[in-house]
Protein backbone atom coordinates (compact mmCIF):
# COMPACT_ATOMS: atom_id res chain seq x y z
CA UNK A 1 0.00 0.00 0.00
CA UNK A 2 1.20 3.63 -0.77
CA UNK A 3 0.60 6.29 1.67
CA UNK A 4 0.74 9.97 0.89
CA UNK A 5 0.70 12.66 3.40
CA UNK A 6 0.25 16.47 2.26
CA UNK A 7 -0.30 19.32 4.70
CA UNK A 8 -0.77 22.53 3.13
CA UNK A 9 -1.69 25.58 5.35
CA UNK A 10 -2.99 29.13 3.23
CA UNK A 11 -4.57 31.77 4.17
CA UNK A 12 -7.50 33.64 2.57
CA UNK A 13 -6.55 32.26 -0.99
CA UNK A 14 -7.47 28.49 -0.88
CA UNK A 15 -6.09 28.18 -4.18
CA UNK A 16 -4.90 24.23 -3.90
CA UNK A 17 -6.93 23.55 -0.55
CA UNK A 18 -7.67 19.75 -0.04
CA UNK A 19 -5.55 18.30 -2.27
CA UNK A 20 -8.04 15.17 -1.87
CA UNK A 21 -5.98 13.19 -4.57
CA UNK A 22 -9.70 11.97 -4.20
CA UNK A 23 -11.68 10.41 -7.53
CA UNK A 24 -9.98 10.80 -10.50
CA UNK A 25 -7.11 8.69 -8.73
CA UNK A 26 -8.69 6.02 -9.69
CA UNK A 27 -7.79 6.55 -13.50
CA UNK A 28 -3.84 5.80 -11.73
CA UNK A 29 -4.17 2.37 -9.84
CA UNK A 30 -1.85 1.42 -11.80
CA UNK A 31 1.17 0.97 -9.89
CA UNK A 32 4.21 -0.71 -11.39
CA UNK A 33 5.27 -2.19 -14.45
CA UNK A 34 7.23 -5.18 -15.23
CA UNK A 35 8.66 -7.44 -18.30
CA UNK A 36 7.70 -10.85 -18.50
CA UNK A 37 11.68 -11.83 -18.00
CA UNK A 38 12.94 -8.60 -17.56
CA UNK A 39 11.67 -5.48 -15.56
CA UNK A 40 11.30 -1.67 -17.60
CA UNK A 41 10.81 1.09 -15.89
CA UNK A 42 8.09 1.05 -13.04
CA UNK A 43 5.85 3.95 -12.06
CA UNK A 44 3.52 4.44 -9.38
CA UNK A 45 0.39 6.13 -8.55
CA UNK A 46 2.51 8.70 -6.48
CA UNK A 47 3.19 10.65 -10.03
CA UNK A 48 -0.23 11.35 -10.76
CA UNK A 49 -0.93 13.60 -7.45
CA UNK A 50 -0.38 16.82 -9.70
CA UNK A 51 -3.41 15.78 -12.05
CA UNK A 52 -4.90 14.82 -9.29
CA UNK A 53 -5.07 17.62 -6.93
CA UNK A 54 -6.29 20.04 -9.94
CA UNK A 55 -8.99 17.69 -10.92
CA UNK A 56 -10.83 17.33 -7.41
CA UNK A 57 -10.02 21.04 -6.08
CA UNK A 58 -13.45 22.76 -7.44
CA UNK A 59 -14.95 19.80 -5.14
CA UNK A 60 -12.24 20.28 -2.51
CA UNK A 61 -12.72 23.76 -1.95
CA UNK A 62 -16.27 24.21 -2.33
CA UNK A 63 -16.92 21.19 0.39
CA UNK A 64 -14.47 23.03 3.03
CA UNK A 65 -16.19 26.04 2.71
CA UNK A 66 -19.85 24.50 3.16
CA UNK A 67 -18.99 21.89 5.68
CA UNK A 68 -18.04 25.21 8.26
CA UNK A 69 -21.25 27.43 7.62
CA UNK A 70 -24.42 27.91 9.77
CA UNK A 71 -23.23 27.77 13.24
CA UNK A 72 -24.29 31.08 14.47
CA UNK A 73 -27.16 33.66 13.17
CA UNK A 74 -26.15 36.17 16.51
CA UNK A 75 -23.46 37.15 18.90
CA UNK A 76 -25.92 37.03 21.55
CA UNK A 77 -25.50 34.44 24.05
CA UNK A 78 -28.79 32.40 25.39
CA UNK A 79 -29.08 33.01 29.03
CA UNK A 80 -29.49 30.10 31.36
CA UNK A 81 -31.29 26.82 30.24
CA UNK A 82 -32.29 29.62 27.00
CA UNK A 83 -32.13 27.47 23.80
CA UNK A 84 -32.55 26.99 19.86
CA UNK A 85 -33.57 24.66 17.49
CA UNK A 86 -32.54 25.74 13.87
CA UNK A 87 -32.26 23.85 10.53
CA UNK A 88 -29.45 25.66 8.05
CA UNK A 89 -28.26 25.21 4.77
CA UNK A 90 -25.12 25.91 2.88
CA UNK A 91 -24.34 26.46 -0.62
CA UNK A 92 -21.20 27.50 -1.93
CA UNK A 93 -20.70 27.81 -6.13
CA UNK A 94 -17.58 26.59 -8.35
CA UNK A 95 -16.59 29.66 -10.44
CA UNK A 96 -16.89 28.70 -14.40
CA UNK A 97 -13.02 29.32 -14.71
CA UNK A 98 -12.35 26.05 -12.15
CA UNK A 99 -14.27 23.48 -14.45
CA UNK A 100 -10.84 23.27 -16.66
CA UNK A 101 -7.30 23.55 -15.67
CA UNK A 102 -4.16 23.44 -17.92
CA UNK A 103 -2.33 20.53 -18.60
CA UNK A 104 1.00 22.29 -19.60
CA UNK A 105 1.27 23.45 -15.79
CA UNK A 106 1.20 19.94 -14.48
CA UNK A 107 4.49 18.46 -13.15
CA UNK A 108 4.13 15.32 -14.73
CA UNK A 109 7.17 14.91 -17.35
CA UNK A 110 6.71 11.16 -18.01
CA UNK A 111 3.27 11.89 -19.19
CA UNK A 112 1.75 13.72 -22.49
CA UNK A 113 -2.11 15.03 -23.21
CA UNK A 114 -3.86 15.43 -26.22
CA UNK A 115 -4.99 18.54 -25.58
CA UNK A 116 -4.08 21.61 -23.44
CA UNK A 117 -6.74 21.30 -20.87
CA UNK A 118 -8.92 19.02 -19.21
CA UNK A 119 -11.88 18.82 -17.30
CA UNK A 120 -12.35 19.06 -14.03
CA UNK A 121 -14.90 17.41 -11.36
CA UNK A 122 -17.08 20.33 -11.89
CA UNK A 123 -17.34 20.17 -15.52
CA UNK A 124 -20.11 18.34 -17.39
CA UNK A 125 -20.10 15.50 -17.85
CA UNK A 126 -20.54 15.90 -22.14
CA UNK A 127 -17.11 17.13 -21.99
CA UNK A 128 -14.70 15.10 -23.37
CA UNK A 129 -11.32 14.77 -21.49
CA UNK A 130 -8.59 14.54 -23.81
CA UNK A 131 -6.55 11.45 -23.63
CA UNK A 132 -3.07 10.58 -21.65
CA UNK A 133 -0.37 8.90 -22.54
CA UNK A 134 2.47 7.47 -20.61
CA UNK A 135 5.36 6.99 -22.07
CA UNK A 136 8.62 4.61 -20.65
CA UNK A 137 11.22 2.21 -21.90
CA UNK A 138 10.42 3.43 -25.36
CA UNK A 139 6.75 2.24 -25.11
CA UNK A 140 3.17 3.90 -23.96
CA UNK A 141 -0.05 3.11 -22.70
CA UNK A 142 -2.95 5.92 -23.42
CA UNK A 143 -5.90 5.99 -21.78
CA UNK A 144 -8.66 9.38 -21.89
CA UNK A 145 -8.37 11.07 -18.41
CA UNK A 146 -11.42 11.44 -16.72
CA UNK A 147 -14.43 13.12 -17.52
CA UNK A 148 -16.29 16.27 -15.38
CA UNK A 149 -18.85 14.92 -12.99
CA UNK A 150 -20.62 17.86 -12.75
CA UNK A 151 -20.25 18.32 -9.28
CA UNK A 152 -20.05 22.04 -9.45
CA UNK A 153 -21.14 23.01 -5.98
CA UNK A 154 -20.70 22.75 -1.99
CA UNK A 155 -23.65 22.09 0.38
CA UNK A 156 -24.72 20.85 3.16
CA UNK A 157 -27.26 21.37 5.44
CA UNK A 158 -27.57 20.40 9.22
CA UNK A 159 -30.02 20.36 12.24
CA UNK A 160 -27.99 21.86 15.14
CA UNK A 161 -29.23 22.59 18.37
CA UNK A 162 -28.04 25.09 21.32
CA UNK A 163 -28.41 25.15 25.01
CA UNK A 164 -27.72 27.92 27.79
CA UNK A 165 -25.29 27.30 30.65
CA UNK A 166 -24.20 29.60 33.26
CA UNK A 167 -21.34 32.27 33.37
CA UNK A 168 -22.34 33.62 29.90
CA UNK A 169 -21.95 30.35 28.41
CA UNK A 170 -23.64 28.67 25.22
CA UNK A 171 -23.21 25.19 24.00
CA UNK A 172 -24.14 23.77 20.57
CA UNK A 173 -24.36 20.79 18.90
CA UNK A 174 -25.34 19.49 14.89
CA UNK A 175 -26.07 16.30 13.23
CA UNK A 176 -26.99 15.36 9.72
CA UNK A 177 -28.41 12.13 9.22
CA UNK A 178 -27.23 9.84 6.32
CA UNK A 179 -28.34 11.79 3.18
CA UNK A 180 -27.04 9.95 0.01
CA UNK A 181 -29.93 8.44 -0.52
CA UNK A 182 -31.58 11.69 -1.80
CA UNK A 183 -28.44 12.49 -3.37
CA UNK A 184 -28.00 9.29 -5.56
CA UNK A 185 -31.62 11.03 -6.95
CA UNK A 186 -29.87 13.54 -9.24
CA UNK A 187 -26.48 12.14 -9.51
CA UNK A 188 -25.66 10.66 -13.01
CA UNK A 189 -25.79 7.67 -13.81
CA UNK A 190 -22.77 5.34 -13.38
CA UNK A 191 -21.55 7.25 -9.97
CA UNK A 192 -22.89 6.85 -6.33
CA UNK A 193 -22.40 8.37 -2.73
CA UNK A 194 -22.04 6.06 -0.23
CA UNK A 195 -23.27 6.97 3.12
CA UNK A 196 -22.92 10.45 4.07
CA UNK A 197 -23.39 11.82 7.40
CA UNK A 198 -21.70 14.81 9.80
CA UNK A 199 -22.13 15.78 13.43
CA UNK A 200 -20.37 18.76 15.58
CA UNK A 201 -20.14 20.42 18.73
CA UNK A 202 -19.48 24.22 19.80
CA UNK A 203 -19.74 26.73 22.55
CA UNK A 204 -20.32 30.20 22.13
CA UNK A 205 -19.38 32.61 24.91
CA UNK A 206 -20.30 36.19 26.11
CA UNK A 207 -17.17 38.13 25.96
CA UNK A 208 -18.97 41.24 26.45
CA UNK A 209 -19.39 41.27 29.92
CA UNK A 210 -15.63 41.57 30.68
CA UNK A 211 -15.34 44.96 28.62
CA UNK A 212 -16.21 47.70 30.79
CA UNK A 213 -18.17 50.52 29.21
CA UNK A 214 -19.62 48.52 26.34
CA UNK A 215 -21.36 45.84 28.56
CA UNK A 216 -23.75 48.85 29.49
CA UNK A 217 -24.29 48.97 26.32
CA UNK A 218 -27.97 47.39 26.08
CA UNK A 219 -28.64 46.74 22.15
CA UNK A 220 -25.04 45.19 21.15
CA UNK A 221 -23.73 41.82 21.89
CA UNK A 222 -20.62 40.26 21.37
CA UNK A 223 -18.86 36.57 21.80
CA UNK A 224 -16.59 34.32 20.44
CA UNK A 225 -17.31 30.75 18.98
CA UNK A 226 -15.35 27.85 18.66
CA UNK A 227 -17.26 24.67 17.23
CA UNK A 228 -15.67 21.59 15.74
CA UNK A 229 -17.76 19.19 12.94
CA UNK A 230 -16.82 15.83 11.11
CA UNK A 231 -18.23 14.46 7.76
CA UNK A 232 -18.11 11.47 5.60
CA UNK A 233 -18.62 10.85 2.35
CA UNK A 234 -17.36 8.21 -0.44
CA UNK A 235 -17.99 7.60 -3.90
CA UNK A 236 -18.30 4.49 -5.91
CA UNK A 237 -19.82 3.08 -8.91
CA UNK A 238 -19.22 2.22 -13.32
CA UNK A 239 -18.46 5.80 -13.91
CA UNK A 240 -15.28 5.48 -11.34
CA UNK A 241 -14.38 2.09 -11.91
CA UNK A 242 -10.74 1.63 -12.84
CA UNK A 243 -10.48 -2.30 -14.77
CA UNK A 244 -8.15 -3.34 -17.74
CA UNK A 245 -11.20 -2.38 -20.39
CA UNK A 246 -11.00 1.28 -19.12
CA UNK A 247 -7.09 1.17 -19.44
CA UNK A 248 -6.91 -0.59 -22.78
CA UNK A 249 -4.87 -3.31 -21.93
CA UNK A 250 -5.67 -7.42 -22.51
CA UNK A 251 -6.71 -8.77 -19.02
CA UNK A 252 -5.29 -11.78 -17.72
CA UNK A 253 -7.28 -12.02 -14.70
CA UNK A 254 -10.72 -12.57 -16.49
CA UNK A 255 -12.63 -11.93 -13.35
CA UNK A 256 -14.70 -8.82 -14.07
CA UNK A 257 -16.55 -8.84 -10.58
CA UNK A 258 -12.83 -8.76 -9.02
CA UNK A 259 -13.18 -4.68 -9.97
CA UNK A 260 -17.50 -4.02 -8.37
CA UNK A 261 -16.04 -2.98 -4.53
CA UNK A 262 -13.89 -0.34 -5.99
CA UNK A 263 -15.42 3.04 -4.03
CA UNK A 264 -13.60 6.40 -2.36
CA UNK A 265 -13.91 6.84 1.00
CA UNK A 266 -13.47 10.48 3.13
CA UNK A 267 -13.80 12.07 6.18
CA UNK A 268 -13.51 15.89 6.50
CA UNK A 269 -13.33 17.49 10.12
CA UNK A 270 -13.60 21.44 10.58
CA UNK A 271 -12.34 23.44 13.05
CA UNK A 272 -14.04 26.91 13.42
CA UNK A 273 -13.04 30.13 15.41
CA UNK A 274 -14.83 33.26 15.08
CA UNK A 275 -15.27 36.82 16.92
CA UNK A 276 -18.90 37.91 16.47
CA UNK A 277 -21.00 41.30 16.86
CA UNK A 278 -24.30 42.01 16.40
CA UNK A 279 -27.16 44.52 17.41
CA UNK A 280 -30.31 43.36 19.28
CA UNK A 281 -33.55 45.43 18.28
CA UNK A 282 -36.46 44.24 17.89
CA UNK A 283 -37.48 42.25 14.53
CA UNK A 284 -34.38 42.82 12.57
CA UNK A 285 -31.06 41.77 13.97
CA UNK A 286 -27.88 42.45 11.55
CA UNK A 287 -24.28 40.94 12.30
CA UNK A 288 -20.96 40.66 11.52
CA UNK A 289 -17.83 38.19 12.24
CA UNK A 290 -14.36 37.74 11.80
CA UNK A 291 -13.26 34.08 12.04
CA UNK A 292 -11.15 31.57 10.42
CA UNK A 293 -11.25 27.55 9.76
CA UNK A 294 -8.96 24.90 9.90
CA UNK A 295 -9.92 21.68 7.83
CA UNK A 296 -8.53 18.17 7.68
CA UNK A 297 -9.43 15.34 5.31
CA UNK A 298 -8.40 12.14 5.13
CA UNK A 299 -9.44 9.26 2.88
CA UNK A 300 -8.47 6.22 0.19
CA UNK A 301 -9.33 4.21 -2.22
CA UNK A 302 -10.54 0.77 -1.53
CA UNK A 303 -10.99 -2.69 -3.40
CA UNK A 304 -9.40 -4.07 -6.02
CA UNK A 305 -7.40 -2.10 -8.41
CA UNK A 306 -5.35 -3.71 -12.09
CA UNK A 307 -1.45 -3.83 -12.01
CA UNK A 308 -0.46 -3.33 -15.71
CA UNK A 309 2.39 -5.52 -17.35
CA UNK A 310 4.40 -4.19 -20.22
CA UNK A 311 5.54 -6.58 -22.18
CA UNK A 312 9.17 -7.47 -23.69
CA UNK A 313 8.17 -6.38 -27.37
CA UNK A 314 6.61 -3.19 -27.74
CA UNK A 315 4.72 -3.74 -30.27
CA UNK A 316 2.31 -6.54 -28.40
CA UNK A 317 -0.13 -4.71 -26.15
CA UNK A 318 0.12 -4.08 -22.48
CA UNK A 319 -1.31 -6.58 -20.07
CA UNK A 320 -3.21 -6.95 -17.08
CA UNK A 321 -2.39 -10.08 -15.13
CA UNK A 322 -2.25 -8.76 -11.27
CA UNK A 323 -4.19 -7.13 -8.83
CA UNK A 324 -3.44 -4.90 -5.62
CA UNK A 325 -5.87 -3.83 -2.88
CA UNK A 326 -6.29 -0.66 -1.26
CA UNK A 327 -3.98 1.15 -3.22
CA UNK A 328 -4.00 4.87 -1.72
CA UNK A 329 -4.30 7.11 1.35
CA UNK A 330 -4.27 10.59 1.35
CA UNK A 331 -4.23 12.99 4.22
CA UNK A 332 -4.67 16.90 3.62
CA UNK A 333 -4.41 19.68 6.22
CA UNK A 334 -5.24 23.87 5.54
CA UNK A 335 -6.31 26.86 7.64
CA UNK A 336 -8.32 29.61 6.28
CA UNK A 337 -9.96 33.05 7.48
CA UNK A 338 -13.04 34.86 6.59
CA UNK A 339 -15.67 37.63 6.78
CA UNK A 340 -19.03 37.20 7.74
CA UNK A 341 -21.93 39.24 7.23
CA UNK A 342 -25.86 38.32 7.90
CA UNK A 343 -28.91 39.56 9.55
CA UNK A 344 -32.09 37.20 11.31
CA UNK A 345 -35.50 38.51 11.22
CA UNK A 346 -36.85 37.12 14.69
CA UNK A 347 -40.43 37.18 15.28
CA UNK A 348 -41.21 35.99 18.25
CA UNK A 349 -40.47 32.64 18.96
CA UNK A 350 -39.72 32.59 15.38
CA UNK A 351 -35.99 33.26 13.40
CA UNK A 352 -35.06 33.65 9.72
CA UNK A 353 -31.93 34.63 9.06
CA UNK A 354 -29.72 34.40 5.92
CA UNK A 355 -25.82 35.05 5.96
CA UNK A 356 -23.08 35.43 3.47
CA UNK A 357 -19.41 34.38 3.85
CA UNK A 358 -16.41 35.65 2.29
CA UNK A 359 -13.95 32.42 2.19
CA UNK A 360 -12.22 31.40 -0.90
CA UNK A 361 -15.15 30.22 -2.60
CA UNK A 362 -18.09 32.60 -1.38
CA UNK A 363 -20.78 30.91 0.59
CA UNK A 364 -24.48 31.76 1.44
CA UNK A 365 -26.39 30.21 4.36
CA UNK A 366 -29.76 30.50 5.32
CA UNK A 367 -31.82 29.13 7.99
CA UNK A 368 -34.91 28.79 10.08
CA UNK A 369 -35.61 27.99 13.82
CA UNK A 370 -37.00 28.40 17.05
CA UNK A 371 -35.34 30.03 20.06
CA UNK A 372 -36.00 31.30 23.54
CA UNK A 373 -34.20 33.58 25.79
Amino acid sequence: MLEIKIVNQKIIDMKAIYTLVLISAMLLLVSKSTLKAQTLESFGIGEWEPYVSEYMNPFAQAMEVSMSGGWANTAKVHSTLGFDVTFSGTYSIVPVEANTFSTGELNMPQYTFSESSTPSVSAGSSVNPPNMTRIFGGQSLEFPAFKGLGVNFGGMMTLQGAVGLPKGIELMFRYVPDFSGTVNKVLPSGIAMEPTGMWGVGVKHDIKQWIPVVKSVPFLNMSVLFAYSKFHTGFSGSTLRIDPERLNVVDNINNDALWNDQKFDMEMSSFVGSFLVSVNIPVFQPYIGIGFNSGHFKGGFYGNYPIVDAVADPNDPFEASTYEQDPLKVDTKNTDFNFQAGARLKMGFFVIYYQYTRQGYNMHTGGIGITLR
